[in-house]
This record gives C-alpha cells, structure tokens and sequence, in this order.
C-alpha cells in the first residue's frame, strides 16, 4: 500500500530529525501496547474515511451521470 510507505517515510524523518533510535527508546510494554492501540484506531479511522470517500465520489458520479443522461 503506497499510504503506507509514505508514512513510514514521513515517521522515520521525523525521528531522525529528533535524534531517536530504537537504542535511545526507552519505554514499557504497557506504554508499547498503548501506542499500538492508538495507531491501530487511527489506522482504522483512515481506512474508514477512505472507504466514505470512495463512497461519495461514486455517488456523486452516478448522480452526474443520471444528470446527463435526463437531458
């Protein structure tokens, strides 16, 4: 998925911008599963707008098309 690659690169500047690596991270697991959870909902809130995107660009089209087609 091309969104995908974009965020990993977008993600990786901007931890290497702040000096951060995976030596330098020091955090729990109940902080690891935190920020899963927090991306995970995030990454489904995406895929739900997308889905809603497509949705209305469809919609829109047939409406057009029903448009053109009473003329």
């Amino acid at each position: 998925m091309d969104m995908q690659k974009l965020m990993n690169v977008m993600v990786e500047r901007v931890l290497a911008k702040r000096n951060v690596t995976k030596e330098s991270v020091d955090i729990t697991e109940e902080e690891k599963s935190r920020i899963r959870d927090v991306v995970e909902n995030i990454q489904e809130e995406v895929n739900d707008f997308l889905e809603n995107q497509t949705t209305t660009v469809s919609n829109e089209e047939d409406a057009e098309a029903d448009e053109n087609n009473d003329s």
